[in-house]
């Protein structure tokens, strides 16, 4: 579904399993964000060919989170697909970050990143991403701001009213707090979250941003 020029969004809807919804940035790198769990791949591939996109043009693939329902897709592209992840993210998947993965039976990733993403500017295409570290739902999760369009790619920091739960490994309210403080900050007209409803227009994402430190902090 397209969002705005070369921007689309691929949700995931069913309420019977679990799943990210997934971003594709077209352009001469063609890039997918949190690509999700490997067996629900079809949902972005079906999305795509709506659009007349093909996922096996996919020259990048950028994961917010280490959380397999968001990065465990990544193992099936093929090896000159560049990857990308938070360095800080990385280090925590390596280390406490295990535990998710042997609770919930899947495997940690095997193929190597391609490099890592500190707090700065990333250049996808055309379109100048600020990299925003946002700990909370996990120690290195990130999200990407672009000015220009004054989009905000949230994973699962920030929904719409709600926010990424903080009692897996490596979760804080209290770093959860400030990360949704920080994100208030900017000038959003598009909010696209790694879970559930999109939103788009100033006056509902400022809404969305009273309503969540309202009721959660």
């Amino acid at each position: 579904m397209k969002v705005l020029d070369n921007i689309y969004i691929y949700p995931w809807t069913s309420y019977e399993a679990n799943n990210c919804n997934t971003v594709f940035i077209d352009g001469s790198v063609p890039t997918l964000i949190d690509p999700g769990h490997k067996a629900f791949l079809g949902n972005i591939m079906n999305g795509m060919a709506r659009d007349g996109k093909n996922i096996e043009s996919v020259k990048l693939v950028i994961g917010t989170h280490s959380h397999p329902d968001h990065i465990e897709a990544a193992e099936a592209f093929d090896q000159q697909t560049m990857r990308a992840i938070g360095k800080v993210e990385f280090d925590f998947c390596n280390n406490g970050g295990k535990e998710l993965y042997l609770m919930t039976g899947c495997q940690l990733p095997r193929k190597p990143y391609s490099f890592y993403l500190n707090e700065g500017e990333l250049l996808i295409n055309d379109l100048t991403f600020r990299i925003i570290l946002t700990p909370g739902h996990s120690p290195g999760s990130i999200c990407l701001y672009c000015p220009e369009k004054k989009l905000l790619i949230s994973g699962d920091t920030l929904f719409y009213m709600g926010v990424g739960r903080t009692d897996l490994p490596g979760g804080s309210m209290e770093q959860l707090a400030r990360s949704i403080g920080k994100l208030a900050a900017l000038d959003i007209e598009y909010l696209l979250p790694g879970h559930g409803d999109a939103i788009r227009g100033r006056d509902a994402i400022e809404k969305n941003f009273k309503m969540i430190i309202s009721e959660f902090f």
